[in-house]
């Protein structure tokens, strides 16, 4: 086990919360991720769905290893972002709708990263995981964007339109409820 050198007051009790979540939402991204690249009807998505579990596990433990070198364990987090998807739309119906709403989601979760980012006084090693985050979050992006190029290419765009519309618009609002919220609110007003 790494031995932890760092303080455990590094971080406020809202700072915890929040790193947690990020650590839930990754683990129920992989877990997500993990069930589709075992039930896909999609042979072609098989292998990126899989790598995309990989990724998002390796998230989770990054930030379970950035809140243990400050000196904490995480905090239990019941629900994550994607619950409130759920609650929105429902369960996504296809590959093109989860693959819609992963697009969006991941859209998301890079610009909020990168605001997290700007915050003052941030720890730096949670600006070094949260700059790590970025970087890679590009690539869950670019993966899923070419797949649905292919499938507006032969199917027409409509309905990707259609559907990457409905999902920013339920992102935008459970974001904006998700900013109103402690510890949310306090950590991110500036």
């Amino acid at each position: 086990m790494k031995k932890n050198n760092m303080n455990a007051s590094a971080i406020s009790k809202d700072e915890l919360y929040i790193l947690s979540y990020y650590r839930a939402c990754e683990l129920a991204g992989a877990v997500l991720f993990g069930r589709l690249a075992l039930h896909t009807e999609f042979d072609e998505i098989r292998i990126p769905l899989t790598q995309h579990t990989l990724e998002e596990a390796k998230h989770a433990w990054m930030w379970t290893e950035t809140i243990r070198d400050l000196g904490h364990v995480p905090v239990k987090v019941t629900n994550q972002y994607q619950t409130e998807y759920g609650k929105e739309y429902g369960m996504p119906k296809d590959v093109i709708e989860i693959l819609c709403l992963t697009q969006v989601f991941e859209k998301r979760t890079l610009e909020h990263f990168e605001k997290h980012m700007k915050k003052e006084d941030l720890h730096p090693r949670i600006h070094k995981t949260l700059a790590d985050m970025v970087a890679e979050e590009a690539g869950h992006i670019s993966w899923v964007r070419d797949y649905l190029d292919r499938h507006e290419a032969e199917n027409g765009s409509e309905r990707v339109e259609e559907l990457m519309a409905t999902m920013t618009a339920i992102d935008e609002k459970i974001y904006s409820r998700l900013e109103k919220t402690e510890p949310f609110k306090s950590y991110f007003a500036y």
